[in-house]
């Protein structure tokens, strides 16, 4: 799907902080540079491994605004602006609007288990009407995380209700199947369906997938670039197994603190590995082991 808002690589970008826990904008944005300069088409940035929900919506506003000020085209970043309330996700989504994104990822309301399908159609439905003319919206699936499914049954009424409103979404279940239920049901249409798992990348791309957002890209971005050029022959299968290879390597543990621990290695840089609470850095033996496999990988 090349005419896709985002067709192609997007790093799911990961922040960076200071000792004190600030965001700290320089290592962030050289970092979102560096993506994008070594085969990265955008950026998925405010995400989850963003540890966008660790931020304040002024800070999510002021680091996107940033970013644009670097250099960075607002045009190659789809900014997560998920919340629980619609006035949040409506705010930050009206915010990237504003700066020239054209469109915004956005989880359901994830601090609400079971919510029916309904409660989500009308939550949907609240922030397409008062935002759905300013920005393109991505739907975020990622239920492990949020326990809320986005079926297909869902995202096909809100398609019929506000066309031209929803554009596609990012599937982080791991699932594959239910990738290529997203795809079947709705790419024909338009509808951008991006993988948010590294081990699959060719084969949904091969089955009509826009791209990938992943967290791994942080750490792999040439190789994952590899793929995308070449998921139909035989060297991009061989890339997809190495990426596979080190989609293994990285699931040693919680996949934030995995990846900046893996870029805090490959900079020597070891402020990289301090994180907002809750989340923790690894601890010694699983940092061990994941710079041995990783090493390991890096020689083969």
């Amino acid at each position: 799907m090349q005419k896709a808002l985002y067709a192609g690589v997007n790093a799911a970008a990961v922040t960076s902080f200071n000792g004190d826990l600030s965001v700290n904008d320089e290592k962030t944005i050289a970092h979102c540079h560096y993506l994008l300069n070594n085969g990265c088409d955008s950026l998925a940035v405010l995400g989850t491994t963003s540890e966008t929900n660790s931020l304040s919506a002024t800070e999510r506003e002021r680091l996107l605004e940033k970013l644009i000020a670097s250099g960075i085209s607002p045009r190659k970043m789809l900014p997560g602006t998920g919340a629980c309330d619609v006035p949040t996700v409506v705010r930050l989504s009206r915010h990237a609007a504003k700066c020239g994104c054209p469109g915004v990822l956005v989880l359901p309301p994830f601090y609400y288990k079971s919510p029916s399908e309904e409660g989500l159609f009308n939550f949907y439905s609240a922030i397409a009407e008062q935002v759905g003319a300013e920005v393109k919206i991505y739907f975020y699936h990622f239920p492990q995380q949020t326990m809320i499914p986005l079926t297909i049954n869902l995202i096909d009424r809100l398609l019929k209700k506000y066309p031209g409103v929803f554009q596609g979404i990012k599937d982080s279940s791991g699932d594959i199947e239910n990738t290529l239920s997203y795809i079947n049901a709705f790419s024909a249409q338009g509808f951008e369906v991006y993988s948010g798992a590294d081990a699959t990348f060719a084969q949904v791309m091969r089955a009509g997938a826009a791209g990938c957002i992943t967290a791994t890209t942080n750490i792999a971005s040439p190789l994952t670039a590899f793929i995308y050029r070449n998921y139909v022959n035989e060297d991009g299968l061989v890339a997809q197994e190495k990426l596979s290879r080190l989609r293994k390597i990285v699931a040693i543990g919680d996949t934030i603190p995995v990846v900046k621990t893996l870029l805090a290695y490959n900079n020597d840089d070891p402020s990289w590995e301090t994180l907002r609470p809750p989340l923790c850095a690894l601890s010694s033996e699983t940092r061990q082991r994941l710079i041995e496999d990783y090493q390991a990988l890096l020689l083969q």
